[in-house]
């Protein structure tokens, strides 16, 4: 049935700005109308009217990109989040007490959205900030916020992804991801063991609110080159400890880590 407090060309608006938030480059008429399911005269009558609202750019090339109002919107965002404001003096603790990069994390669909980032050393080639994304799958802040979902939660997110390959580690079995998930709930802190890059062992603990939800995922980087080097248990033990000491803040009581339904 249709809901008549559903505005359908409001959503086909929002959906060009979503595809422009997925790609890394401008994009032209029609590859936008293509990716909306869109014919051109309908996509570039969206396109002219974000331009002048100043959500979009038209450039010379006759390109588009997002305009410096949604960016406003996004740092707007970022500065105002209660979470984030919460969480970043504990995270810049634990980043100077191990000298390593930490990242506070939600789950954005199949992705995960950074919110804060101490950068100690650079894993990837491209930089990584707050606003960034990384696939799920293969992120220990990913694997952590998976397993906080409810199974059919989790099961609807797995079906819907593409596990694909990003370094020769990558978990690209679903049914592989599903049992890594499971793991992740029992121990109550996730392990991405080169997974996402060859130079990268990360270790993710969830970060709980008084509703006993998982918000966010807290997680600390780590050289994989110097895993056999480092005492991982008792980093371990410090990021669990620090996890509880955060959830508390954010006005969680009950068990921790062990707080998977």
């Amino acid at each position: 049935m249709r809901d008549n407090n559903y505005i359908k060309s409001f959503e086909r608006g929002l959906r060009i700005l979503e595809i422009f938030g997925e790609s890394s480059r401008p994009l032209i008429l029609t590859e936008i109308a293509n990716l909306c399911n869109l014919n051109k005269t309908t996509t570039q009558r969206f396109l002219n009217t974000l331009c002048s609202l100043g959500y979009l750019n038209r450039e010379e090339s006759k390109r588009y990109s997002l305009g410096t109002k949604v960016l406003r919107l996004g740092f707007n965002f970022f500065n105002s989040s209660n979470l984030r404001t919460i969480v970043k003096p504990y995270l810049d603790e634990f980043s100077c007490e191990l000298n390593k990069t930490v990242n506070l994390a939600v789950l954005d669909n199949l992705e995960i959205l950074f919110l804060y980032r101490k950068e100690v050393r650079k894993f990837l080639k491209h930089d990584l900030q707050a606003g960034s994304k990384l696939p799920a799958h293969c992120t220990a802040s990913g694997k952590i916020l998976l397993a906080g979902l409810s199974d059919e939660e989790l099961n609807k997110r797995i079906s819907e992804m593409e596990c694909y390959q990003v370094s020769p580690k990558t978990i690209t079995s679903k049914d592989r991801l599903w049992e890594e998930i499971i793991k992740t709930r029992k121990r109550g802190y996730s392990i991405c063991d080169q997974e996402l890059s060859m130079d990268l062992y990360s270790l993710a603990v969830p970060l709980i609110n008084e509703q006993r939800k998982i918000v966010a995922a807290f997680n600390v980087s780590l050289e994989a080159q110097d895993k056999e080097k480092l005492d991982i248990e008792k980093i371990i033990t410090k990021l669990i400890k620090k996890g509880e000491l955060i959830s508390h803040a954010l006005g969680y009581q009950g068990p921790y880590p062990q707080c998977f339904n």
